[in-house]
């Protein structure tokens, strides 16, 4: 069951890449998913799947809310950190602009990661506290991802690497 869930994340997380483009430019889906090359929009990818993903499986679970909240929030922070990180540790140390293939695999492996905690973290059971501190965190995400996607501050975070070369 695992894998069919991935898969939904992987494939859902990769065509997001390409949402605002197939709609024209939509300022509402410019918002929700990546409108240019930065490594901020490309959060994205794995936000809103792994919310998607794991909320269905914690419906079928029929897991509580503070559950299902705390297994979201880890599996987002854990791609976002992982993206992030991975992508600035290679560029940076091997003195790259981004590669395509190392890239893709970067998201890949941090989606699939985050699942794999989220979906653990399905399985026990968390307190009300724990719950309300994971919904206040995954809020404070998903306004930070609309937020800087519509004010990108002049950060090497926010750079559109399209533009860069």
């Amino acid at each position: 069951m695992f894998w069919a869930y991935l898969a939904f994340v992987w494939i859902f997380g990769a065509a997001s890449h390409f949402f605002y483009q197939w709609s024209g430019g939509s300022r509402l889906l410019g918002l929700l998913f990546p409108h240019n090359e930065s490594v901020w929009e490309h959060g994205k990818l794995g936000f809103w799947p792994l919310c998607l993903a794991l909320l269905t499986r914690g419906l079928v679970l029929q897991a509580g809310w503070p559950g299902v909240c705390r297994a979201i929030a880890a599996a987002v922070l854990f791609c976002l950190v992982h993206l992030v990180g991975l992508f600035y540790t290679y560029t940076g140390a091997l003195g790259l602009w981004s590669v395509l293939p190392a890239d893709i695999g970067i998201f890949l492996w941090s989606a699939a990661w985050g699942l794999g905690l989220g979906w653990r973290l399905l399985e026990e059971q968390a307190s009300r506290a724990a719950g309300a501190l994971s919904a206040a965190v995954l809020a404070l995400a998903a306004v930070l991802l609309l937020y800087f996607s519509a004010c990108p501050p002049r950060l090497p975070l926010f750079t559109d690497y399209s533009k860069k070369r």
